[in-house]
């Protein structure tokens, strides 16, 4: 039963690469949404009661969004899942980052607000789905019915995201490359008739965005139920000849994991070889390659990151260094050599070019 104040777990898209088996699954009629590169919101309203939750069941304490309180007033009794969204592409997420806090004292909050930041950067509200409205809980009902309701909203601060429907593929790969063009994250394409289903993947919904494409060595493979799961994988740093670890990539993808395992299997070791670097807190993978005895994965990134993470050592400057965000093997490069693979220069450069977008 669906309770205002009580989160309902978020549903998850699942990732896709393929845009005709989405259209076939979805029957040639898919509605194609705008992926927004934001935080997942889901807000709660019953009268003058206001609540939020993230993606992982937190409350978000609005106080610290005041520009949306206007608009949220304005809501008739709903549960709406949205985005809080700073702007277009990788350079709004970091406005959004920016702005996101889990909890805060009075104290911080009153220096927060008087900081500047709300006006610096203002953050808006992309509606994606309606859960509850006046009384009606919608998540049994199919998608087109629940976007009437969401198409109800038009607030300053809070709208419905936007959307394409779609009947083929052409029309598909024109939308993407638009959107990617204009610098966001994709699209998620959605089956109009499928229902919501809380804390369920698929049903419908599939992910299509726009990779950093990288040739990496694979440094290291993590085991789970006697199959090769994860491959930790790095950069060749010219200047020093050594391999650093810029993070770990999902091989479960078209058996990737088991065709490489095949290649390289017969030479995995337990010890670190010396011209492989990793971070003290890595989780060490059950077993490492000499770097002359492994291979180059075409590697697929959402993208590149430069932090104190403590577990890889891509362009370690003592203090920080680079890493992927969410990344899958997509095809082996078996005709490269190790010291082929993306350089920890080229790396770099793509950072660069990535914070100017």
């Amino acid at each position: 039963m669906i309770e205002i104040g009580k989160v309902i777990p978020a549903m998850k898209p699942e990732y896709a690469i393929d845009m005709e088996a989405i259209l076939k699954e979805h029957d040639y009629d898919t509605w194609a949404e705008l992926k927004y590169d934001g935080y997942r919101f889901q807000l709660h309203k019953k009268g003058d009661v206001i609540s939020a939750f993230t993606y992982n069941q937190n409350s978000i304490p609005l106080d610290t969004l005041p520009e949306l309180n206007s608009s949220i007033k304005n809501l008739p009794d709903c549960i709406l899942d949205c985005e809080l969204n700073g702007g277009i592409g990788h350079s709004g997420f970091k406005k959004v980052k920016s702005r996101f806090r889990h909890r805060i004292s009075n104290k911080r909050l009153e220096d927060y607000l008087i900081s500047g930041i709300v006006d610096e950067m203002p953050m808006e509200l992309k509606v994606f789905d309606t859960l509850y409205w006046e009384g009606i809980g919608l998540i049994e009902m199919p998608l087109r019915g629940r976007r009437e309701y969401t198409e109800k909203i038009d607030e300053k601060k809070i709208t419905p995201s936007r959307k394409w429907e779609v009947r083929s593929v052409e029309e598909l790969q024109n939308i993407f490359d638009e959107v990617t063009g204009e610098k966001h994250e994709g699209l998620v394409c959605k089956d109009p008739r499928g229902i919501y289903i809380p804390d369920g993947r698929g049903n419908g919904w599939y992910k299509l965005k726009k990779f950093e494409t990288l040739d990496l060595l694979i440094l290291g493979a993590y085991i789970n139920n006697d199959a090769v799961s994860q491959f930790l994988c790095g950069s060749y740093n010219d200047q020093t000849n050594k391999y650093e670890s810029l993070g770990v990539v999902n091989a479960k993808r078209e058996g990737i994991g088991e065709e490489a395992y095949g290649m390289i299997g017969s030479k995995f070791r337990k010890k670190r070889p010396r011209n492989v670097l990793t971070g003290e807190k890595i989780t060490e993978p059950d077993f490492y390659l000499a770097p002359s005895d492994s291979l180059v994965l075409e590697v697929r990134a959402m993208n590149l990151n430069f932090s104190r993470n403590n577990k890889y050592m891509c362009g370690y400057d003592g203090n920080k260094s680079y890493s992927m965000r969410i990344a899958w093997a997509y095809g082996i490069r078996d005709t490269k050599k190790a010291k082929q693979s993306t350089t920890t220069k080229e790396i770099a450069k793509l950072y660069r070019l990535q914070e100017e977008k």
